[in-house]
């Protein structure tokens, strides 16, 4: 199935199609994407709608719209005090553009005061430290939404740190950069098979087409009949 660019909407009615909540409106408004929400919709759509998703093409604002699938998609209205497992796995290709994503998903969570967000960082130089934040003890509750590059979510998964059983959403970002960059095959493939539930959903994203074969022939087994997006 693919999904191309819909007729031009505005914001107000492409925000109440989507149905978005109204605290990731509010978290949006800091951003000023008012403007952008309906060339995006495409790309939205089938991610809060639940379907597996190939995106290919150099989306200039594709961390951001990522990351209000994400709200809308998690459970972002439990309260503060009770326990909590990570909901979604955001994987991009470098520890700075990790970052990023972690202050863009940080800012528009701003009104939703339960979501927490964790950026695995580039080393782990005290274990205990990181286990501490990971599992909770340090903020109270376990991150709602972890982002790293694939060898730190790698790690953070094979050493016990991040459990990933409640994870629904696995969001790879630059999959073709994370691939030119010389990431072993069998490393995704084991974050996909610790990952990739029945009830997981799985986002991939390209930049390009040139590794369309490599990406396709790694993901597909993890997202049966994907909407297919580009274009935007």
């Amino acid at each position: 199935m693919s999904h191309s660019p819909s007729a031009r909407k505005s914001f107000e009615a492409t925000a109440q199609e989507l149905a978005l909540k109204p605290e990731l409106l509010q978290g949006m408004s800091l951003w000023s994407l008012s403007d952008e929400l309906p060339n995006y919709y495409p790309l939205v759509h089938p991610i809060i709608q639940g379907h597996h998703v190939l995106a290919q093409g150099p989306f200039s604002l594709k961390r951001m719209y990522l990351v209000v699938s994400i709200l809308q998609r998690i459970n972002t209205a439990a309260p503060p005090d009770i326990p909590t497992q990570c909901q979604a796995l955001f994987v991009s290709p470098t520890f700075e553009l990790a970052w990023t994503v972690q202050s863009i998903a940080r800012m528009m969570a701003s009104a939703m005061p339960s979501v927490k967000v964790y950026c695995c960082p580039r080393g782990f130089h005290d274990a205990h430290d990181k286990i501490a934040e990971l599992q909770g003890s340090e903020m109270g509750r376990v991150p709602d939404i972890v982002i790293g590059t694939p060898g730190r979510i790698w790690e953070c998964i094979t050493r016990g740190w991040l459990k990933t059983d409640a994870v629904t959403m696995l969001i790879f970002e630059g999959m073709d950069d994370i691939l030119d960059r010389g990431y072993d095959d069998s490393v995704l493939l084991e974050i996909f098979q610790r990952v990739a539930h029945d009830n997981t959903q799985v986002v991939v994203q390209s930049d390009s087409l040139h590794m369309w074969r490599r990406i396709w022939k790694l993901v597909s087994d993890f997202m049966p009949s994907p909407v297919r997006v580009w274009d935007i």
